[in-house]
């Protein structure tokens, strides 16, 4: 018997965080790596661009396969993919585990955010639309930082830091993966999924404006966790003169934790307002983590970057529901793969800089980089509101 739309919806959500949160459990045994291991930042800057690189690899190549095999067998796919990094970071004895293991999982989110974002807004007609954009917007960013965090709290109070998280966690994916294969598929396949693998972009017709403002939002967001991902651990040591794993977990954690939240916000403000108050409150949120950084203040770090969450999570679901709004479902998993493959640029091109720059500088001066792109995307997407909404206001007038 298979599951109809409503179970469908939710486990497809489950499936879709679950894929993140694994790629998230790796992130705060950085330092344990670092110390048993002998990995160094600039390994671990490496190791975060293959990550972004298999993912944008995956969505520029297989992001619109889903319409021809189906949404349920590339969800399938995203999963064992999942499950094949946690077996080799069980077995982690040096970089070339980690960085194999990551590549798995780049290759599995990029998937995901195709093919598993469209099956939850297939099988999500009858959700609030708000929910639905919330769980394509933000599931990454709840994934993650659960990832981080699980895996913090059993490397300082558990055994076997360096396995029990990814046991538990491969044994979490066997059971979505069963889940998985009881749901209902939601398209109909065509033929032609050999010429979908070339590499092909879709763009709302008329959102341009839109498009460049989810650009700005989540360049600015993205970068900033993409820094977080590859630095955390270093940041509590080398910044915050901390060293404890569970810490580095609050810590990197905090940039997503509060996503959702902001997401619930969203839906209290008019879309282009919310864009213009999350975009806002990023800014403000970098400069203080700049400050904090600079003078070693954990708290006010901490607090800043719960207000990147916020931030990332009213702008950009209020641009997926609007870039969403009236989208027929055959360009769907195109659109999503298009806005991630933009979010992924965003992280992979200043992670690459950053693995360079790691040899030399520290952490610091890198976050400063980080910071004023972010600064800049986050302004270009509150003109291209203001410009967007002019736009609309004009229409009326123009007909």
């Amino acid at each position: 018997m298979k599951y109809q739309s409503n179970a469908t919806f939710w486990i497809a959500a489950c499936s879709f965080v679950l894929v993140f949160m694994t790629a998230g459990t790796p992130i705060s045994l950085f330092n344990l790596y670092q110390a048993e291991d002998g990995l160094s930042n600039a390994d671990l800057g490496v190791v975060s661009l293959g990550y972004f690189l298999a993912a944008a690899t995956a969505l520029l190549m297989c992001g619109r396969l889903s319409n021809h095999l189906g949404r349920k067998p590339m969800a399938l796919t995203a999963i064992g993919c999942c499950a094949a990094s946690c077996v080799l970071l069980m077995f982690m004895t040096d970089v070339s585990f980690l960085f194999a293991a990551r590549l798995f999982q780049g290759f599995a989110c990029g998937i995901a955010t195709s093919s598993i974002g469209a099956y939850a807004v297939d099988a999500g007609e009858n959700q609030p639309k708000w929910l639905v954009a919330a769980v394509v917007s933000t599931s990454p960013m709840v994934g993650i930082p659960l990832g981080a965090i699980s895996s913090g709290a059993l490397v300082t109070w558990g055994p076997y830091p360096k396995v029990l998280i990814f046991a538990v966690i491969l044994a979490m994916l066997l059971v979505c993966l069963v889940l998985l294969m009881r749901c209902h598929e939601t398209v109909v396949k065509q033929p032609g999924a050999i010429s979908s693998l070339i590499p092909r972009l879709h763009f709302p017709t008329g959102k341009s404006l839109i498009f460049i403002a989810t650009t700005g939002v989540v360049v600015s967001t993205w970068a900033a966790g993409g820094f977080y991902q590859a630095f955390g651990p270093s940041i509590v040591a080398e910044q915050l003169a901390m060293d404890s794993a569970i810490v580095a977990a609050i810590t990197f954690s905090s940039v997503m934790g509060l996503t959702p939240f902001g997401s619930y916000l969203s839906g209290r403000l008019s879309p282009r307002h919310a864009v213009q108050v999350g975009m806002a409150l990023f800014c403000l949120a970098a400069v203080c983590i700049t400050l904090a950084l600079l003078e070693g203040w954990l708290m006010m770090f901490i607090a800043a970057s719960l207000s990147v969450g916020i931030a990332q999570g009213l702008a950009s679901t209020a641009c997926i529901k609007l870039l969403l709004h009236d989208e027929p479902q055959l360009y769907r998993a195109g659109l999503l793969s298009t806005v991630y493959i933009v979010s992924y640029a965003g992280a992979v091109f200043p992670a690459m800089g950053a693995s360079i720059a790691a040899s030399w500088y520290s952490v610091f001066t890198i976050w400063c980089g980080y910071a004023v792109l972010g600064i800049v995307a986050a302004v270009t997407a509150l003109i291209a509101t203001v410009f967007a909404a002019k736009a609309r206001e004009a229409q009326p007038v123009a007909g």
